[in-house]
């Protein structure tokens, strides 16, 4: 016998999962030793035995559950959500070596895009999306432009158990950005929801302070605002003293599906329906087991209708090649008019959510932290304060190579920016949120770049625009001149063991003598300025070159403007 199971095993012809697997080709090396531990031998085909035929037992059940062979593997797959034009499925993955964990790791988040044939073989997500713990999707804006996430790291790289929502870029997701729903506090490890297509209400399952047993289902309503009510526990006609995981509220908003292992059924964790009475939230029909064509005496969850397709979506443990897999089932005529209301859900939220009070417009802003020498992409922490909200970025997270990042800020807002990144001086600077024109195209969208100097001694940096009247140390645009040392000052006072030498250059035209009294005393006037600001005058030396260091042709008038220039180098 279990020579013809080997046998099957390595033809491909049996599929077990990867435990029993492991069972049967141990047992087989045993087999291979002869009677010297024939006892044990005896102990483990008993035990492989009654293995072998559960297994069996239950290669018979749900045949009406539609495989997806092309994402499902030997490891773990969860939380199938699809995008809300059906083109892409993501989902959760546990155990393979690409997450972000490694094998240990608890579940990244994978995808796989729709083709003619069927859908490809599935990609991890990324490690702007995916952190070294639970990863998850609660759902998707009906434009598929927003997507929101179970759990989130921040910048400091610690994993918060809460809900975060990124935007779609080009061809990747922005760093997610924390959800603020109010007096939310999650005590569980596991932690799953579903989100409205209008993004007005989602159902969260997580354990809290009044959870009736485990997991329990919450309730919560995004405000005017942009805020969530406190979550609310949706009662004892969905908890139980058990687990209640997986909510998928459908968009009629009335209809809820569910998984738990409180209220009996096929197996471990089965999936259930209810339908809301009244606008409370906490009155529901009881819920009714989907039935053993979807449910198992495995764990079904994640059960969703997609926007378009004849199938739902869910994973089961049952019948799988590895611990979970992702399978869809026919849908119902009663889930069809479910579907029908999912196609007819296109707006975003801006337009289908009404407030008692105009909405302030806002910015969408791009920003990058770079070298201010050779404008590349340079990983540092990132913090902005604006309003009430503070929003930390680590641009090491990012995966697109030049590091941009999205920043979404109400217009008019004072903006307080500060940065910090091995090797370079720390930064700071504040502004005001505003809209930027395109720039031809709707790809030429303006980019807010942060320039960072190096914390190298000898680093030289050319202030730009320090402008000079003709033949004298004044100051010829004052207030261009003021805004650009405005930069320098801020760098000085943020790093406040900083010290630097101020170097004047001239073109050659004139006496050579003269030009470096002039380089000087224009240097000068611009250490006087710097100390008037509050910058102590031991901190920066001065030196005129007049026209001893071009940079350019003096022979072309483009040529001497280069040379006309006023630049600081680091010196401690």
């Amino acid at each position: 016998m279990l020579k013809n199971v080997i046998q099957r095993l390595q033809q491909g012809s049996l599929k077990l999962n990867p435990y029993l697997r492991s069972e049967i080709f141990s047992i087989s090396y045993v087999e291979r030793k002869g009677n010297a531990i024939i006892a044990l031998k005896t102990t483990l085909y008993t035990i492989l035995l009654v293995l072998f035929c559960n297994q069996v037992i239950l290669l018979g059940q749900s045949q009406s559950h539609v495989k997806m062979d092309s994402i499902n593997s030997s490891f773990d797959e969860q939380n199938p959500v699809l995008t809300p034009d059906g083109k892409r499925m993501y989902f959760v993955r546990s155990g393979h070596p690409r997450n972000e964990g490694g094998v240990i790791d608890r579940g990244d988040i994978w995808y796989s895009d729709k083709t003619e044939t069927g859908w490809s073989v599935a990609k991890h997500g990324g490690s702007t999306i995916n952190h070294t713990g639970l990863n998850g999707i609660v759902g998707f804006s009906a434009d598929g432009e927003r997507i929101y996430l179970l759990n989130y790291k921040d910048s400091q790289g610690y994993i918060h158990k809460r809900i975060a929502m990124a935007e779609w870029v080009r061809d990747h997701w922005s760093v997610p950005q924390p959800v603020d729903i109010r007096y939310f506090e999650n005590f569980s490890e596991n932690i799953s929801g579903s989100i409205s297509p209008d993004e007005k209400v989602m159902i969260l399952s997580y354990k809290s302070y009044d959870t009736y047993g485990n997991e329990d289902l919450y309730v919560t309503f995004k405000e005017s605002n942009g805020s969530w009510t406190p979550p609310e526990n949706m009662g004892v006609d969905l908890n139980t003293l058990g687990e209640e995981w997986a909510p998928y509220l459908a968009p009629d908003l009335k209809t809820l599906y569910f998984s738990s292992n409180g209220f009996g059924g096929q197996g471990g964790r089965d999936i259930f329906v209810s339908q809301r009475k009244d606008g409370t939230w906490k009155d529901w029909t009881d819920p009714v087991n989907l039935g053993s064509e979807v449910n198992t005496a495995g764990m079904e969850l994640g059960y969703s209708i997609p926007k378009l397709g004849e199938l739902a979506y869910f994973s089961s443990t049952q019948n799988s090649e590895g611990f979970g897999d992702i399978f869809g089932f026919p849908l119902n005529k009663t889930e069809k008019v479910l579907q029908e209301i999912v196609s007819k859900t296109e707006a975003p939220i801006s337009q289908v959510t009404t407030t008692k009070t105009p909405e302030k417009p806002v910015v969408v802003m791009t920003m990058q932290v770079l070298d201010i020498r050779n404008d590349k992409p340079v990983n540092g922490l990132v913090k902005l304060n604006f309003g009430e909200k503070e929003v930390e970025v680590n641009t090491a997270d990012l995966d697109s190579p030049d590091k941009k990042f999205l920043v979404t800020i109400e217009e008019g807002l004072e903006v307080n920016v500060e940065i910090e990144a091995d090797g370079f001086l720390k930064y700071k600077e504040t502004f005001v949120a505003s809209a930027k024109p395109l720039q031809g195209d709707i790809e030429a969208k303006a980019v807010e770049g942060f320039r960072l100097t190096p914390r190298e001694v000898g680093t030289k940096i050319q202030i730009p625009n320090v402008l000079f009247n003709e033949g004298t140390s004044s100051f010829a645009d004052a207030k261009t001149t003021e805004t650009q040392l405005e930069i320098l000052i801020e760098l000085m006072k943020n790093n406040p063991d900083l010290e630097i030498r101020l170097e004047g250059h001239t073109d050659n035209r004139g006496n050579p003598k003269l030009l470096k009294e002039l380089s000087l005393d224009r240097v000068n006037a611009v250490k006087d300025y710097l100390v008037e600001k509050g910058i102590s005058g031991k901190r920066i030396e001065t030196v005129g070159f007049g026209g001893e260091k071009p940079v350019g042709q003096n022979s072309t008038d483009s040529g001497r403007e280069k040379n006309r220039r006023v630049e600081f180098i680091i010196i401690k």
